[in-house]
């Protein structure tokens, strides 16, 4: 897929709608910039908030939340208690 794009004042470029939703970008999104030779390469970069979920389907444990962990507790500490 070729296109062509204009450089605008400060270097910006416009990346095409077609090119932006065939490689995911979106506004926020990070891009690296590599020179190779006479191209421009432009490459998405992950961030760490896009991993959110990636680990989800592979946990069979459930990990408890900071709250659930301190009712037990609280719950082991009034059981030593009696």
């Amino acid at each position: 897929m070729d296109e062509v794009v204009k450089v605008m004042s400060r270097g910006l470029i416009a990346l095409p709608s077609e090119i932006r939703k065939k490689l995911g970008v979106r506004e926020g999104d990070i891009l690296k910039v590599e020179v190779k030779e006479n191209e421009v390469v432009l490459k998405k970069e992950k961030r760490i908030y896009d991993l959110k979920g990636a680990l989800s389907g592979s946990q069979k444990k459930k990990v408890p939340s900071f709250a659930e962990v301190l009712a037990q507790e609280i719950k082991r500490k009034q059981g030593e208690k009696s």
